[in-house]
C-alpha cells in the first residue's frame, strides 16, 4: 500500500505516511471484504490513535496542571520564602537590638556596681556598720579588715580605734589592743570608755604596775575614779601633826586588805617595817613618820608624811593655901599636887630639889618669920619655878 499524496510505502496498520506525514488515502482496487476488513483496521487504528491522542492529552493536561501546580507551589514556596527571610530580618533585627540592649543593661549594671563598690569602699559609715555586721557573726578577721579601712578613711575616728581595740581583744591580741588605746587616753585624756579598757587588758593580764603607772598620768577625777579597785588608799594618821607637850601615840590606818609600812627615820617606807600597833612619841622627840599602804595586787599607794614633836614645859606653879601671911594661930599649910607630878619644898629659902622634903601631906606651919619654898616635879622630870610663900606665925602669949 502506497501513500496517495507522495506515493511512499506505506508500513501495515499506518494511518499516516512516515515520509510526508499526510493522512494515508486508501486505495479502493480490494474487494469488498478486504476493503471492510480494513475499514475495521482504520477504525481500530483510529480509536487508538484517539485514545493514545486522549491519553497524551491528558497526560499533558496533567503535566500541565502538575507544572501549574509546582510552579504556584514554587511561587509559594518563593513568597514563603520571602516573608520567611523578611521574619528572619525582623528577627535578626531584633535579636541585635535585644543583644544591643543586654549588652548596655551589663555595662549599666556593671558601672552601678562599680558605682556603688567604690562608694562603699569610700565610706565610713558604710565599713563601721560592715565591720559590726561581722562582729556580729564572730567573724573577727573581716571586721578587723573593715575596721582598719575605717580608719583609713577617717585616722582620726575614736569609734574605729574603739573598735578595733575590741576586735583585738576578741582574737586574742591584748598587745596590739593596748597599743591603740594607750593612744587614745594620751589623745583624750577625759575618755572614761578607753581608760577603763585599758585598765580591763591590764588586769587580766596581771599587770598592776602598768594601772598604776596609767593613774599617775590621769588628771580627769571621773577617770581617776576607774582605778579605784586596784589603787590601794593612802593611809591616815588618827592625830594631826605638830608639837605636843607630853607624850603621845601615833595610830595609821587604811582599807581593810592593805597594810601599812612606816619609818621614823625619814627613809623610804617601802623599805620600812610592818605596822602593828601605835607610835609612841615621847618627851623631847622630834619624830618624822613616813608611811605607806600596799594592797592585794601589791600596789603601793601614795606616801603619808607626818612631823610630830614633843616638847615638854614647865609644870605650873603649885596651889597654896594659905599662901603666906602673919598668922596667930597655929595653921597647916595645904599644897595642891598636879596629877602625875610631885611637889618638893625648903624652909630655908634654898631652891627645893628632888632630894628636899616631898609634900605627902599639910604641912604644920612653924613660929617666926619662914618662907616656904616649893617646886613641881612632872612625870617626865621637869621642874616648874619655884614658888616661894613668907609666913609669919606669932603664937599667943
Amino acid at each position: 500500500m502506497k501513500c496517495a499524496n507522495c506515493g511512499a510505502e506505506l508500513k501495515v496498520g499506518c494511518i499516516y505516511c512516515s515520509v510526508c506525514g499526510k493522512e494515508a488515502q486508501i486505495v479502493s482496487d480490494y474487494n469488498l471484504l478486504e476493503d471492510d476488513f480494513l475499514r475495521d483496521m482504520l477504525k481500530e487504528r483510529e480509536d487508538k490513535i484517539r485514545d493514545e491522542a486522549a491519553r497524551e492529552a491528558h497526560k499533558r493536561e496533567a503535566l500541565n496542571t502538575a507544572h501549574t501546580k509546582q510552579t504556584e507551589a514554587a511561587r509559594t514556596k518563593q513568597e514563603q520564602a520571602g516573608k520567611s527571610g523578611k521574619q528572619k530580618r525582623r528577627i535578626k533585627k531584633r535579636l541585635v537590638f535585644a543583644v544591643v540592649a543586654i549588652i548596655l543593661l551589663m555595662v549599666l549594671i556593671v558601672v552601678t556596681v562599680l558605682m556603688v563598690n567604690h562608694s562603699r569602699d569610700n565610706s565610713f559609715d558604710y565599713q563601721m556598720e560592715q565591720a559590726r555586721s561581722c562582729l556580729e557573726d564572730k567573724d573577727y578577721r573581716k571586721a578587723q579588715n573593715f575596721t582598719a579601712h575605717a580608719l583609713e578613711l577617717d585616722e582620726d575616728s575614736l569609734e574605729a580605734k574603739l573598735l578595733l581595740a575590741d576586735i583585738y581583744v576578741l582574737r586574742g591580741e591584748e598587745q596590739k589592743a593596748a597599743e591603740i588605746l594607750e593612744q587614745v587616753c594620751k589623745k583624750h585624756p577625759d575618755n572614761q570608755e578607753a581608760y577603763q579598757k585599758l585598765i580591763d587588758i591590764y588586769a587580766k593580764q596581771k599587770d598592776y604596775q602598768a594601772i598604776l603607772r596609767l593613774s599617775e598620768e590621769v588628771v580627769d577625777e571621773d577617770v581617776l575614779e576607774l582605778f579605784s579597785e586596784y589603787l590601794p588608799d593612802m593611809p591616815e594618821f588618827d592625830m594631826e601633826e605638830g608639837v605636843y607637850t607630853q607624850e603621845f601615840s601615833v595610830g595609821i590606818s587604811v582599807e581593810e586588805g592593805s597594810r601599812i609600812y612606816y619609818t621614823v627615820d625619814g627613809t623610804d617606807p617601802r623599805q620600812g617595817q610592818e605596822y602593828q600597833e601605835p607610835i609612841l612619841i615621847g618627851p623631847g622627840q622630834n619624830v618624822e613618820i613616813r608611811a605607806i599602804a600596799r594592797n592585794s595586787y601589791e600596789l603601793y599607794s601614795d606616801e603619808i608624811t607626818g612631823q610630830f614633836v614633843v616638847e615638854l614645859q614647865k609644870p605650873g606653879k603649885p596651889g597654896v593655901s594659905p599662901s603666906g601671911g602673919s598668922f596667930y594661930e597655929a595653921q597647916d599649910i595645904v599644897v595642891t599636887v598636879p596629877e602625875g607630878c610631885r611637889v618638893y619644898y625648903t624652909w630655908d629659902s634654898t631652891t627645893p630639889t628632888e632630894s628636899s622634903a616631898q609634900y605627902t601631906k599639910p604641912i604644920a606651919m612653924p613660929e617666926g618669920n619662914n618662907i616656904l619654898s616649893l617646886i613641881v616635879v612632872d612625870k617626865y622630870g621637869m621642874s616648874s619655878d619655884v614658888f616661894r610663900c613668907n609666913y609669919i606665925y606669932i603664937p599667943p602669949a
